[in-house]
């Protein structure tokens, strides 16, 4: 039940262990002592739990690159902030040996309403660096970032990709033993890109441990060696790389056949972990690529997109006043509402309601995609939308994004 650093012991070199780790969480469905009475009159359930790792064991030494895959909700991240110190196990044990630092989640240890510079310092201390290793490193950082000129920004007006970058460049820098990453090795343009590879390779070289979480098959194949692949929490595969990413291809969409339109566009987003669709009897998956996008979906594919570092989309913003009276705070998509909804309101029509359900119509993705890319996005909406149709099919937003940001050029469209 704890988090606790390895004792050096000559025989094994463990960097990392999992011991039989349970993790639970107590999920409250009210927020008000209001919520909570009428939920006991309508005999409404006020709390849940939910199992997140259930009795997951695995070990890895010194000097590995291993990836965790698994589609969203499997307990990746769970596991990563187990190892990195930020959650502790409800049973079992975890076990580190050295410094360990990395980037667990987009934002975790900044400050929106601190400079660029000022989060390099406060970032560097939490990681354990001290003001003396942060000054002697600090051009470094910032060259890497390449956010020279707006390092004394608050970066609450940063792009994603530049809290990013610059949250990356922190992390890469520290004396550490086990570098962690979550979702963030695919950032940036490609010459960036490059340079993390290369930063990463020289990390390995130095007898470093990576530990990576990703739905990007391709990069964790460049950088990883072994691959421990979970579902519902639990560890279904541990071994080769190829292996791992073998066992998670498997997952398909039943209703988008090879010859589909748009196959490529939303197996693109199934592996950036963007969208699973929907769990249907028998294990299959369905995306359901003919229905219409409705405003609650966007605004959560929005979400995971600016998360994992696509388009212009500002971190942070002021959520705390943003409510609609058709959005309830038991609604499914209520965190993705309101966090699209402050950042978009002019893109999305935000009023008193928000109008979950209801269809997205061609103009409010024409200003949706103007905000996410500007001229890019301009431009992959001139490309797409030449009909008179009113409303976005889901195979259409998957199309819009995957030409944004995925493989096929602009220039080809």
């Amino acid at each position: 039940m704890s988090t606790t650093s390895l004792t050096q012991h000559p025989a094994s070199r463990p960097a990392i262990v999992l011991d039989h780790v349970t993790k639970e969480f107590h999920l409250r469905h009210t927020h008000s002592m209001k919520e909570t009475a009428m939920a006991r009159i309508k005999h409404k359930p006020i709390s849940a739990d939910f199992l997140a790792l259930d009795d997951v064991s695995f070990t890895i030494d010194e000097g590995e690159s291993v990836a965790l895959l698994g589609l969203n909700g499997s307990g990746k991240s769970t596991s990563l902030k187990l190892v990195s110190g930020v959650l502790l196990p409800t049973k079992g044990q975890v076990l580190t040996r050295g410094r360990v630092a990395g980037l667990i989640e987009v934002g975790a240890g900044f400050h929106p309403d601190l400079s660029g510079r000022e989060n390099v310092f406060l970032n560097a201390a939490i990681l354990g660096m001290s003001r003396e290793e942060t000054e002697a490193r600090f051009d470094d950082i910032v060259a890497f970032s390449e956010i020279g000129q707006f390092i004394d920004t608050e970066v609450k007006h940063y792009s994603s990709g530049m809290f990013v970058r610059l949250a990356f460049a922190v992390a890469i820098h520290t004396q550490m033993d086990t570098l962690l990453v979550d979702e963030v090795l695919s950032v940036g343009d490609e010459p960036f890109q490059k340079k993390c590879f290369a930063k990463i390779q020289e990390l390995q070289q130095q007898g470093k441990t990576l530990m990576v979480v990703s739905h990007d098959l391709e990069t964790v194949q460049r950088i990883c060696q072994r691959g421990i692949v979970m579902s519902h929490g639990q560890v279904v595969f541990d071994g080769p790389i190829e292996g791992a990413v073998e066992v998670l291809r498997q997952v398909t969409f039943a209703d988008v056949p090879e010859d589909h339109p748009q196959h490529d566009a939303i197996v693109w987003l199934s592996r950036k972990g963007i969208t699973t669709g929907w769990a249907m009897p028998g294990g299959t998956r369905e995306f359901r690529p003919d229905n219409q996008l409705s405003r609650e979906a966007i605004a959560a594919f929005l979400q995971r997109l600016a998360q994992k570092g696509y388009g212009r989309i500002p971190i942070q913003a002021d959520e705390s006043a943003i409510s609609f009276s058709d959005v309830p705070a038991e609604a499914p998509f209520e965190s993705a509402i309101r966090w699209a909804a402050a950042r978009l309101p002019s893109a999305l029509n935000v009023s008193s309601r928000f109008r979950p359900q209801a269809p997205l119509t061609r103009q409010e993705f024409r200003a949706i995609l103007h905000a996410f890319g500007g001229q890019r996005g301009d431009a992959v909406a001139r490309a797409l939308f030449h009909d008179d149709e009113p409303h976005v099919t889901r195979a259409e937003m998957a199309e819009a994004f995957y030409r944004y940001a995925g493989s096929p050029p602009i220039r080809s469209i």
